[in-house]
């Protein structure tokens, strides 16, 4: 009797799940342009996705300190450089402070997703501009939500 296992999914990586370009073209966020009318199109087109994606701020802090080509969380990669190079620096290779045009609700899951990642709390509240009582609300939301995750696996195991 052979068993299949359910693919292992590391918690800092479960907003991808979630993410509005997931079935689409991953050729759209990496233009084969390199300038012009046509690049611009290209870049106007993945951009259009990200716009109304809901893990769009939990891209960007991955994007930030892991994606060197491409457009993810609604930025070009230049766009990126220049965000680093004007804003609080991004080499701790964490997701950091509020993204550009971030809902609050945007914040709350890149929150969660680094108090997932290991961070506490305290580092979540500094990192993302919060009162220490809301990031400790979003590690409560967070283990709930890994207590929801653990049961519908143990579901799918009995079932």
């Amino acid at each position: 009797m052979t068993t299949t296992q359910e693919p292992v999914i590391r918690p800092d990586r479960m907003w991808r799940d979630q993410a509005a370009c997931r079935y689409g073209d991953a050729e759209a966020f990496f233009p084969a342009a390199e300038a012009g009318p046509e690049y611009e199109a290209q870049v106007a087109l993945a951009k259009a996705v990200c716009a109304g994606c809901v893990v769009r701020a939990a891209c960007l802090a991955w994007a930030m300190s892991e994606l060197p080509y491409g457009i993810a969380g609604g930025m070009t990669e230049d766009e990126r450089r220049q965000h680093r190079a004007t804003h609080r620096p991004w080499r701790q290779r964490r997701p950091s402070g509020r993204p550009v045009g971030a809902s609050a609700a945007e914040v709350a899951a890149a929150g969660r997703d680094a108090i997932r990642a290991g961070w506490s709390p305290r580092g979540a509240a500094q990192a993302f501009g919060v009162s220490e009582r809301t990031a400790a609300r979003w590690a409560a939301q967070a283990r709930a939500q890994h207590g929801q995750d653990q049961e519908q696996a143990h579901e799918g195991v009995r079932g």
